[in-house]
Formats: structure tokens, C-alpha cells, sequence
């Protein structure tokens, strides 16, 4: 039995355009670290693996910025394998916040925003579906679950 062919989905530009305004925004931040343009304060940057701004700022381009780009990249020439794509960086993107919580061990506005980014990706794959269970009884992550009738 063969595996059916991928088809090119539908170009979606808000989705190239989202992902290619995070690569740039991870290659800048990557840029600054790499080259000591910026740096996170003493205690944080005390806290980094090696306490190495480089690692840091080689990282975040290797595990945010490449993933972001080749989503944004993907997507604006209507390659078929988009959607896998964007599951997989939005779902990089979340493990790098808490991950990147865990080691730093402090609170920034941009983590609960980059969760909040990760999540749209992962939303926009089209990989992910609510269960015919949750359907039917009207269940959802910010509600209460309620048989419909």
C-alpha cells in the first residue's frame, strides 16, 4: 500500500508573514546576544548554560530562527509540508519557553507571549482537531465541559 501524495495546501500569506516576523525578531535577538549588543543582567546571564551569551544567542538562531524561517519560506511558496511545519515550530516554540523558564528561573513578558505564539502556530497546522468526544459534549479548554442535548 502507498502512502497518498502530499498536495501543496493553499498559500496562506498571514502565515508567512507571522513566521517570518518571529525569524526576524529570533535572528535580531540571536544577533545581539552573539555579538554582546544585549544581554539578559548579571544574575540571568549568571544563570545561562556556561554563562555564555554566545550559546545563548546560537540557540535561540539554531532552535527559533531556522524553524521560523523555513516555516515562513515554506508557506509563502506553498510547499506541502507547511502544516507539519508549523506544528512542529509552534510546538518548538512552546518547549523553548519552559524550558528557557526552567533555566533562567524568571518571569518576562515574552514568555507567556511567545506560549501565546507557539499555540497559534501549532492551531494554524491543522493538525490538531478536537476529539468527536469533545465535540459532542461541548468540552473546551476555557470552559466547562457540557452535555449538548
Amino acid at each position: 500500500m502507498t502512502e497518498p501524495a502530499l498536495r501543496a495546501p493553499a498559500r496562506r500569506p498571514w502565515l508567512a508573514g507571522f513566521a517570518a516576523f518571529n525569524a526576524l525578531a529570533a535572528w535580531a535577538g540571536a544577533v545581539g546576544l552573539v555579538t554582546g549588543g544585549m544581554d539578559f543582567g548579571e544574575s540571568i546571564n549568571d544563570r545561562l548554560p556556561f554563562d555564555s551569551l554566545v550559546l545563548a544567542g546560537l540557540a535561540l538562531g539554531i532552535i527559533v530562527g531556522i524553524p521560523l524561517t523555513v516555516l515562513a519560506w515554506s508557506d509563502w511558496n506553498g510547499g506541502p509540508r507547511t502544516d507539519n511545519l508549523a506544528l512542529a515550530v509552534g510546538l518548538m516554540l512552546i518547549v523553548w519557553i519552559v524550558v528557557q523558564v526552567a533555566v533562567i528561573r524568571t518571569f518576562s513578558v515574552f514568555q507567556p507571549t511567545y506560549l501565546a505564539v507557539g499555540s497559534a502556530f501549532v492551531a494554524a497546522s491543522r493538525r490538531v482537531t478536537m476529539s468527536p468526544h469533545r465535540q459532542r459534549t461541548g468540552c473546551s479548554e476555557s470552559s466547562s465541559c457540557s452535555t449538548k442535548v
